[in-house]
């Protein structure tokens, strides 16, 4: 089914950018041929590119075989260039060497090409070897050279490129007809597949300084030994794909990785995605949740009434990452565009929160709640590179893809967090929310602050943003504030918590309401202290330990106090600035 839609992802783009059995490579060096056959080497590099600049060139996947690319390739195989001193290096070369001049040959044997007749019969007088002076010493055996005629790349005219496809068949087929499973019609069967993943293509993952590490080529479909074949079968016997088919599929896989509009990179995966038909729907927006974007779709989720419109549209993704030299399918989704919209609105409607800096309700790009899931610093006001949680940008992903539950680890993982840096932030509360609204918690939390609900740990993280708030109030000067003090035991234990701190506060609230300036204040933060603490069954009060979702509600309800309150400030401060305005 994979491969199938790659191959309908080909035949319905147009797909043609690039010849089949080529792929773009940097070639550092260019042999420069005229009609009369004399050579130059000339370097393509600049300030820009200095190792050359990219080109499509013909690729097959070569191992540790000796497999000659037609006209462009490496030093070692044009000029015979050894990769060291050694003995061994320069036969190893020197065979090269042999197959890129036969292949030169075979290629101006099969075509009537002029073009073709002048380049061999330059490398087979071994002029070519003269430009060997112009090369510098530090140039690499694995640098790429190609040749130009008359101002032409000599591998892109038909003769080379309908010449290299016949060649690159011939190098990857079983040798045998049988059903492509893939098509289901008869065909000549491959042996291998034509091309791998390009290294860069597929993330590896970060190093200890949260930068990439470097990854391999790698293939989609891989039995080389075998214990992976199956009854000890290698190759592709068991698993019959067409060259037609196996060819197609990997150009379509290799030009959705490289395009930037159709895959979302991570630190050890990637996901690609198309569409049946083209049509107005973006997944990236889950990086990018633009509030018009994000109400467009919610408007047309709401709008649409299922069972009343044919949409044959469809939505595919395909989730990868890399082991060595093999591709691991870690997702592949294939569904309605309708159904696949669906699950976004209720990917943005689950978490959507309130912010205390800014009114109104927000959007969480998912690499912020990745980054949020790791350790803060406090000093630096960052979360700590590479401190994030392992796996958790996949499995925000798939929970997006597949209007699943969070992973079980993500609350605690995030509950100690919160414990022991005290810091909560936007994306921390929307992972949060999140988690609670999705099964196993399923409940019905708003983005907000629900000033009617009655919920214990939720109205003790009310009362604990309204007790820091008198603390801030009544001593602005305090080095340490209740939340750096009492923050994780008051997770954990409200009862006792609140007990010590509602003490406190009848001082704060004693010493702001015995002075003029700040009694109004006082007043005010005891009444509203006074009403929230009526929300509480007092014959029950509040309850000795919460578990991991009283926690997350708690941690929810002290946030959206606060965010209610400084929305209020805001709101205060607006309507004063006016009065200001309209008095002058």
């Amino acid at each position: 089914m994979l491969i199938q839609r790659l191959i309908e992802h080909t035949e319905n783009s147009g797909q043609e950018k690039t010849p089949r059995y080529y792929r773009n490579r940097t070639v550092r060096w260019a042999i420069m041929l005229d009609r009369d056959g004399k050579a130059s080497l000339i370097s393509r590099a600049d300030a820009d590119n200095k190792a050359g600049s990219s080109l499509p060139t013909p690729y097959l996947t070569r191992t540790s075989g000796v497999a000659a690319m037609l006209l462009a390739d490496t030093l070692e195989y044009v000029f015979a260039i050894a990769k060291d001193g050694t003995d061994k290096a320069q036969a190893g070369a020197e065979r090269r060497n042999d197959a890129y001049l036969a292949l030169l040959k075979e290629w101006k044997d099969a075509n009537a090409d002029p073009v073709a007749d002048l380049v061999w019969e330059t490398f087979e007088a071994e002029r070519h070897l003269d430009l060997l002076t112009g090369l510098p010493a530090d140039a690499k055996s694995s640098d790429m050279v190609a040749i130009v005629v008359e101002g032409e790349w000599a591998h892109v005219r038909p003769s080379a490129v309908s010449f290299w496809a016949r060649i690159a068949r011939d190098r990857k087929s079983s040798g045998n007809d049988g059903l492509c499973l893939v098509c289901g019609h008869v065909n000549a069967l491959l042996k291998t597949i034509p091309e791998m993943v390009k290294s860069t293509l597929i993330p590896v993952g970060l190093d200890a300084a949260g930068r990439p590490k470097r990854g391999r080529d790698a293939a989609l479909i891989s039995v080389n030994t075998a214990a992976q074949g199956r009854t000890g079968t290698i190759q592709l016997a068991n698993t019959p794909i067409c060259e037609e088919c196996g060819g197609s599929a990997m150009a379509a896989l290799n030009d959705l990785l490289s395009n930037d509009r159709h895959r979302r990179r991570g630190d050890d995966n990637v996901l690609i995605w198309w569409l049946r038909e083209p049509a107005d729907f973006d997944p990236l927006v889950i990086d990018a949740p633009h509030l018009k974007d994000v109400q467009r779709l919610l408007r047309e989720v709401r709008d649409s009434q299922p069972g009343t419109l044919v949409e044959d549209n469809a939505f595919y993704a395909l989730t990868l990452s890399a082991n060595q030299s093999r591709v691991v399918v870690r997702d592949w989704l294939d569904v309605p565009l309708p159904e696949i919209k669906r699950r976004f609105a209720a990917w943005f409607l689950d978490h959507a929160s309130t912010d205390r800096w800014s009114d109104g309700v927000k959007y969480v790009p998912l690499w912020q709640m990745v980054a949020a899931s790791g350790r803060w610093n406090r000093a630096r006001k960052v979360y700590q590179p590479g401190s994030a949680a392992h796996g958790l940008e996949r499995n925000l992903l798939h929970a997006a893809l597949h209007g699943t539950p969070l992973p079980p680890s993500l609350v605690p993982q995030l509950l100690h967090r919160i414990r022991n840096d005290h810091h909560i932030d936007l994306p921390r509360v929307a992972m949060l929310r999140l988690a609670l609204t999705r099964p196993p918690y399923k409940e019905n939390v708003m983005p907000g602050l629900n000033e009617t609900a009655t919920d214990p740990p939720y109205v003790w993280g009310r009362l604990f943003a309204l007790l820091e708030a008198i603390q801030r109030r009544a001593l602005p000067e305090a080095n340490a504030t209740i939340r750096d003090r009492y923050f994780g035991l008051a997770m954990t234990q409200p009862a006792a918590t609140m007990r010590m701190l509602r003490t406190n506060a009848n001082g704060h609230l004693k010493k702001l309401i015995g002075k003029e300036a700040t009694r109004p204040a006082g007043r005010a933060l005891d009444g509203r202290l006074a009403s929230i603490s009526l929300l509480i069954d007092h014959k029950v009060g509040l309850p000795a330990h919460l578990d991991a979702r009283g926690q997350v509600q708690f941690i929810l309800g002290y946030d959206h106090q606060r965010a209610f309150d400084m929305a209020a400030a805001r709101a205060a401060k607006a309507a004063k600035n006016t009065s200001d305005t309209v008095d002058a």
